[in-house]
């Protein structure tokens, strides 16, 4: 008993750290490639956990606050607070031979000297010097926030991120918000505060400065409330506390559901940024909506990630009262090759279609069995042929395959001639795998996709007359002017018979005869577009 209740204890420790690595990764990747994203589409809620502190998640919490909060401090805080320097006026008493530095007060300047030196003019005068400082608790409190501050972005730089080193624009960025920080801790004032700030607890500062504070607008009642969010920040779930997360407009339990398919599909993003198979404007971000347009082994494809029920740019269906379908992405040629007639749409080349499903109760391969038909129906309404599903807790692969196991007929049974066979590969991907072996296991998966996705031929016509005197093995002759017309667009094994009544004209030798309303060829034998001699 106390076996088990251990690992149910671990189980739930694994799915926590899931769930928070899942945020912070999908907000990282998300402020890297598209931060105007993130602030559009994204927004706070409120979640519990007790899940202990990771190191490599408090590393993320460093990051996306520096990277989320950096700008206000640094763009609208400061600017207000150097043209509002908070300064302490003093007043003392001196004397001074002339000249003098304070404003001589001359009653007391002669009272002195009759007592002293009656009838003699005074050599020293009583003076009252007024003096400004900036050394107040506001402007020491500012100087301390700001080497605070100076102190996380150094960090984030030295320490990097266990599972990704920043890149040159991360890095970039941190070092022009090092060069500010800098540049505010270089003026009169910070350096004259810089050795009292440096031991001066910011705690008490707080209480001190808020204690004094003038009503209305003050730019050092935004800097307080600016560093409480910045300490108090953390992204994931929180205990009794605000957090910063990710939601999508569902407010249920599948949540992180959703947080795997975004995460997995940001992670395409990001491998095609590596490679250079991508460029900015070819990018497409919208409510519900991701897909760009990428280069791979030469191959120009489109990756579609769509939250609603177009899986293809042109996805027509073509069942009646048939279901809807949704895989969670698709990949096609950047291009389909497409047959129409009188813009009604004949054939389309079928497209690689992939789903995920973050599924963690159960054992293999029992929870994978209903995801399986789902998809194998999608692909049939799709008339795909190849897909790929993820899954969190599948086993892991045998030598250099990337795929757990393929799903897919023996080829012991009767197969229709020239009818595709269905597959489906089965990855194992979870969120805290490594990156290197991530991006190895996507990089299979777009082989797989370009493999799938050939560059297939124009369509022609081909077609040839069968011989009429042809007789099978039964004793039957063929029907008269039988012709079988390949679709090698289609595939290799792709025919159709078509009677000869649906085609114009004569058969000459060396020469194809032509549908009577479709030109050469085009398209699957569709009868009804057709009209008889």
């Amino acid at each position: 008993m106390t076996g088990e209740m251990l690992a149910i204890q671990a189980d739930e420790t694994r799915t926590q750290f899931w769930s928070q690595h899942l945020q912070r990764r999908v907000m990282r990747l998300l402020l890297q490639h598209d931060e105007p994203l993130f602030r559009r589409q994204f927004r706070h809620f409120f979640v519990r956990s007790a899940l202990p502190p990771i190191p490599l998640l408090q590393q993320y919490d460093r990051y996306i606050r520096l990277q989320t909060l950096s700008n206000e401090l640094l763009d609208d805080i400061m600017p207000r607070i150097r043209r509002q320097l908070s300064l302490k006026t003093s007043h003392t008493r001196l004397r001074e031979e002339a000249p003098t530095r304070g404003d001589i007060d001359w009653a007391r300047t002669i009272e002195r000297g009759w007592s002293s030196s009656p009838g003699l003019p005074p050599l020293q005068f009583e003076t009252r010097l007024r003096q400004r400082t900036h050394d107040t608790p506001e402007n020491l409190l500012t100087v301390a926030i700001l080497l605070a501050y100076r102190r996380e972005l150094q960090a984030v730089v030295n320490e990097n991120l266990s599972d990704e080193d920043l890149d040159l624009r991360e890095r970039q960025l941190f070092a022009n918000a090092n060069a500010r920080v800098q540049r505010e801790l270089a003026a009169p004032y910070a350096r004259s505060l810089s050795s009292q700030a440096r031991v001066a607890s910011i705690d008490t500062l707080m209480q001190h400065v808020t204690q004094h504070l003038r009503p209305g607008p003050n730019p050092y009642r935004d800097l307080l409330a600016w560093w409480q969010r910045f300490t108090q920040f953390r992204t994931g779930r929180a205990d009794e506390q605000h957090a910063m997360t990710l939601a999508s407009k569902r407010e249920d339990e599948k949540t992180d559901a959703w947080l795997y398919e975004l995460w997995i599909a940001l992670e395409c993003i990001h491998l095609f940024s590596q490679e250079g198979a991508i460029q900015p404007q070819d990018i497409e971000i919208v409510t519900d909506a991701l897909q760009c347009t990428f280069t791979w082994r030469q191959q120009r494809l489109r990756f579609i990630y769509n939250r609603q029920l177009d899986t293809s740019t042109t996805y027509q269906p073509d069942w009646q009262h048939g279901p809807a379908t949704r895989p969670d992405y698709t990949i096609e040629r950047a291009q389909p090759l497409e047959i129409r007639h009188q813009g009604a749409l004949i054939w389309r080349e079928p497209s690689f279609v992939l789903d995920a499903k973050y599924y963690l109760g159960g054992t293999d391969p029992t929870n994978t069995h209903a995801p399986l038909k789902k998809l194998l129906g999608d692909m049939t309404l799709l008339g795909a042929h190849t897909a790929a599903l993820f899954f969190p807790q599948l086993p892991e692969p045998a030598g250099e395959t990337q795929s757990t196991r393929i799903v897919e007929r023996t080829g012991q049974q009767y197969m229709q001639t020239g009818s595709a066979q269905q597959r489906v590969h089965l990855y194992h991907i979870e969120p805290a795998m490594p990156l290197l072996h991530l991006q190895r296991r996507l990089r299979a998966v777009l082989d797989l996709a370009v493999d799938v996705l050939p560059e297939r031929p124009a369509p022609v016509c081909e077609g040839m007359c069968l011989e009429a005197r042809t007789v099978n093995n039964s004793g039957t002759f063929l029907p008269a002017n039988t012709i079988v017309c390949p679709k090698k667009h289609i595939g290799e094994l792709g025919n159709d018979h078509v009677p000869r009544q649906w085609y114009a004209g004569m058969l000459l030798p060396g020469r194809c005869a032509r549908y009577t309303r479709v030109p050469d060829g085009y398209g699957l034998y569709q009868p009804r577009y057709l009209e008889p001699r």
